[in-house]
């Protein structure tokens, strides 16, 4: 049986590092300054391919 993470977009677990840039990207104003109001799912993609 194949782990579940296997079949997400990126074919891997997650690590730390990945957490990290997910919580520090609404606060660079030069990447997300003109983002308001959403939800950020940090999963590999695995709700939208799960």
């Amino acid at each position: 049986m194949r782990p579940s993470w296997a079949d997400t977009p990126p074919g891997r677990l997650g690590t730390p590092g990945d957490v990290t840039e997910a919580v520090l990207f609404p606060w660079d104003r030069t990447r997300a300054g003109y983002i308001t109001g959403q939800t950020l799912s940090v999963d590999g993609g695995f709700t939208r391919s799960g």
